[in-house]
């Protein structure tokens, strides 16, 4: 009990610290920013998330993602500065090789010799495998909850299984990784949270780090140094990182409850810089104020996407509703244009992404001569507008239910544009309203639910790391449940297509699980190629709708932010140009 008071009263004293320092005048036109002696050089970032867990082998949520970026760092990380967030090495040396002549592979790669934890621990192949074996026992004992990203499913004994049999040391600097399969997207799954390096002797074996009363000590640019939950998260930068020293001194990130906060933060100068994907608001908030600030939207690689059913509905059917999809409008009407038109299942931004191939674009008068080569109106006038408008709308030659969780207001109104738009090609939509856990329930096919309660959906999707693998195999695997709310199959709709569902190019399946294996990435792009042609040209599983703005704002004196497709932040490269504070 001594022991917890004692814990509170520390815990207490850190929040009044942190709203202390937060009260300082920040704005953007004092100098304090540059010359303030116990600070620094400091940069704010205004957020509406903490940290639900400071642990790296445990979190799943953004907002303790954003943390740990700063501190901790994996073997290989992003290049957030290019274009398709190239993978680059971290505390690796550089790539490593494999070597596929044994009963397993192995993966065997040299690290830094030049890196130093926050705790001034060696860095070295000891600690690598000391984090390695930790993650092994979070995962066997139900304590990592990214642990399906860790673990691929075999087909053989159709089970899951561990992407990393063992790692074993070479020397002080070269680490040997012992794999069940050659796994070809293993870098960028070391560029993943969950493989983060922490400090064996600061960091708890067997037991997750207390996100309030715990400590972080990773090899990262920033040191942390406290969190006082809901209020703010305080770094300092790493005086002996193995890389240029960061140019901010100290970095607090400044917790509030709402975006319209970080909005007002950030006008009055509370705030330096903001991440958020509120656009419409964003946009009108900050017209005002745009001499002094920049405002960076590029496309991101979450994506949003009109779920098809392919049991109930076959791919003529799937075809004609992909035509007759409005995505303009509906972007309009309900997004405010948040988004961009999607052009590939595989997001602008992501590894392998290619929008060179023929995606549907709206067409009523194409979408209606499909729906007549079934049968359906084939008495009406094709063209649009044309003779028999209302006809097509009254034809209701086939009824579909629409299911979306009522809590989300938005998707109310988007099942009224989708019905008219439907309409227009005689297909009707019945409103199939639910709340959030029967959908999911449906989705994941539990709690006495199943994926053949859907017809159409809507549905958004993030990865989790920079590979097709955790998009594309999840969404349209019929190996297992995994994500495939969709049920596409792809040996059923290589035989519905009239391909050869035994021959590897014409089997979205087979493509799979061969780029899962293929360790060679310019094979592998060559398989996502196809994949791609495949899914956008001929099956249409899903109707790939839009991909998210990604909204970063801030002063124009801060330089060197790298907005990117993951909305991954990253505060390394953030430098002020003093000048520019001054000439306002």
């Amino acid at each position: 009990m001594k022991t917890e008071r004692r814990d509170w009263i520390i815990l207490g004293l850190a929040v009044v610290l942190v709203i202390s320092f937060l009260l300082y005048d920040t704005s953007p036109f004092t100098s304090w920013r540059i010359t303030n002696p116990d600070y620094g050089v400091l940069l704010t970032y205004g957020t509406t998330e903490g940290p639900e867990d400071l642990d790296p082998m445990v979190a799943w949520d953004e907002g303790s993602f954003t943390v740990q970026d700063q501190v901790c760092e994996g073997l290989f990380g992003y290049n957030y500065s290019a274009t398709n967030m190239e993978i680059i090495p971290r505390l690796a040396k550089d790539f490593g090789s494999w070597n596929l002549s044994g009963l397993l592979p192995i993966y065997t790669v040299q690290l830094r010799n030049d890196v130093w934890f926050h705790d001034g621990t060696k860095f070295d192949a000891h600690a690598a495998k000391w984090n390695f074996e930790r993650l092994k026992y979070f995962m066997d004992n139900g304590m990592a909850k990214a642990v399906e990203k860790f673990r691929y499913f075999d087909v053989e004994s159709e089970s899951y299984r561990d992407i990393i049999n063992k790692t074993e040391i070479v020397n002080d600097f070269e680490l040997k990784f012992i794999c069940n399969i050659p796994y070809g997207a293993f870098e960028a799954l070391l560029c993943f949270n969950g493989a983060y390096m922490l400090s064996p002797p600061s960091t708890p074996a067997t037991e997750v780090i207390n996100t309030i009363t715990g400590d972080l000590r990773g090899t990262g640019p920033f040191v942390f140094d406290m969190y006082a939950a809901g209020v703010a998260v305080r770094f300092h930068a790493w005086d002996y990182y193995w890389a240029p020293r960061a140019k901010v001194d100290t970095l607090i990130f400044k917790i509030m409850g709402f975006p319209t906060e970080t909005f007002d933060a950030l006008e009055d100068g509370t705030v330096d810089i903001i991440t958020d994907n509120n656009a419409a608001f964003i946009e009108c908030t900050l017209c005002g104020c745009q001499y002094y600030l920049d405002l960076n939207k590029i496309p991101s690689t979450r994506m949003l996407f009109l779920g098809i059913n392919n049991y109930w509905i076959n791919s003529t059917l799937r075809k004609a509703i992909s035509y007759a999809f409005n995505g303009t409008s509906l972007n309009n009407l309900l997004f405010c244009m948040d988004w961009f038109p999607n052009e590939s299942p595989i997001p602008f931004g992501m590894k392998f992404s290619n929008s060179s191939y023929n995606e549907p674009k709206l067409n009523i008068t194409y979408a209606r001569e499909i729906m007549q080569s079934m049968g359906f109106g084939a008495d009406l006038d094709k063209n649009y507008p044309g003779l028999n408008e209302t006809e097509w709308k009254n034809g209701a030659f086939v009824n579909f239910n629409f299911t979306y969780s009522a809590t989300s207001s938005y998707l109310g109104q988007l099942y009224n544009s989708l019905k008219k738009q439907l309409n227009l090609i005689g297909i009707n939509l019945t409103d199939a309203w639910t709340y959030w856990s029967p959908f999911i329930y449906c989705l994941y096919e539990i709690q006495g639910y199943h994926r053949n309660m859907l017809q159409l959906y809507w549905l958004g999707w993030t990865p989790d790391y920079n590979d097709p693998i955790n998009f594309i195999n999840l969404l349209f695997t019929n190996r297992t449940v995994a994500d495939n709310g969709c049920k596409y199959n792809g040996y059923l709709a290589a035989k519905e297509a009239g391909r050869n569902p035994f021959n590897l190019w014409d089997n979205v399946q087979l493509l799979m699980e061969e780029a899962l294996i293929e360790t060679n990435q310019t094979i592998r792009r060559i398989y996502y190629n196809r994949i791609q042609e495949i899914l956008i040209e001929e099956d249409m599983p899903v109707v790939f709708a839009y991909v998210e703005k990604n909204y970063d704002a801030w002063y124009k004196g801060l330089k060197g932010y790298p907005s990117n497709p993951m909305d991954k932040v990253y505060f390394y490269p953030c430098y002020w140009n003093e000048t520019s504070l001054y000439v306002q």
